[in-house]
């Protein structure tokens, strides 16, 4: 389905579908129903339309304050490669960058944590509520147990009474968090950074996911959580302890924070 500015692919018989080449997951499969195929609803209310339409849901305000979570930290290392490279000093360094990045263009920037500490969880959400928080995007690396896995992904929450897209067939937790108010404006934020963060890294393609995890379910804005690449694959961990890399994922994160202040803009006119 195309027209002159946008194009949407749906993969039959799959969660895959592409919305101007990037990839998002459904959380249902696309099915043959009678002559034709068709998709939940939810996915295309919480998922597809949001990021087509963004301004028939965006707020009656200009969002103000962004918070950076930059994940682990302290006594939580996050995931370490094997040469050593741990998760928590690459994504404070990336979160650092983009907090940079956004103040440059006049955004107001907090972050969980600037240093090697450990804010719990909760306490990560709570930091945002407390602060007022309009946006809140938290910056991760990943970890598999295959060497091939490579890639970058982007998680935002996933809609009420249905499982996460990594679930893989397992039964999962499908209840209503006080993130999924924000369902629309979640997908609209997080395929904004999704579809930057490849433009800049030029990786594999992985992506924009739904899960439940604690930073994301239970933050009181709009969400979503950043993979910017394995630390399990060589090429990956190579790049990640790269100065140039870290820019280029920060470049994508700040640049699609700031396409999402865009399109709230304009639904403002």
């Amino acid at each position: 389905m195309e027209n002159k500015y946008n194009r949407v692919e749906i993969e039959t018989n799959s969660r895959r579908a592409y919305v101007n080449g990037v990839m998002i997951w459904l959380h249902e499969p696309c099915r043959k129903q009678s002559s034709g195929w068709a998709i939940r609803e939810v996915d295309f209310k919480k998922g597809i339309d949001p990021i087509l339409r963004t301004y028939a849901y965006a707020p009656k305000r200009m969002p103000r304050l962004v918070v950076l979570d930059p994940g682990h930290g302290g006594k939580d290392t996050g995931s370490i490669s094997p040469k050593g490279y741990r998760e928590k000093d690459i994504v404070l360094d990336i979160s650092h960058r983009v907090r940079k990045l956004l103040e440059a263009k006049g955004i107001r920037v907090r972050m969980t944590r600037t240093g090697d500490t450990y804010p719990q969880l909760d306490a990560r959400t709570a930091y945002a509520y407390k602060n007022g928080a309009d946006l809140f995007v938290s910056v991760h690396a990943n970890a598999a147990g295959a060497t091939s896995a490579s890639g970058v992904e982007t998680f935002i929450t996933a809609a009420a009474g249905y499982d996460s897209s990594n679930h893989y067939g397992q039964a999962g937790d499908k209840f209503a968090f006080k993130n999924n108010t924000y369902d629309a404006l979640n997908a609209a934020l997080g395929f904004s950074i999704h579809s930057n963060i490849m433009k800049m890294t030029k990786r594999d393609d992985r992506g924009l996911r739904r899960a439940r995890y604690s930073v994301l379910k239970h933050c009181s804005c709009p969400a979503a959580l950043v993979e910017c690449g394995f630390l399990t694959n060589p090429d990956e961990e190579s790049l990640l302890n790269t100065s140039s890399y870290r820019e280029s994922c920060a470049r994508g994160i700040a640049n699609g924070v700031l396409g999402y202040f865009t399109l709230m803009k304009r639904a403002l006119r």
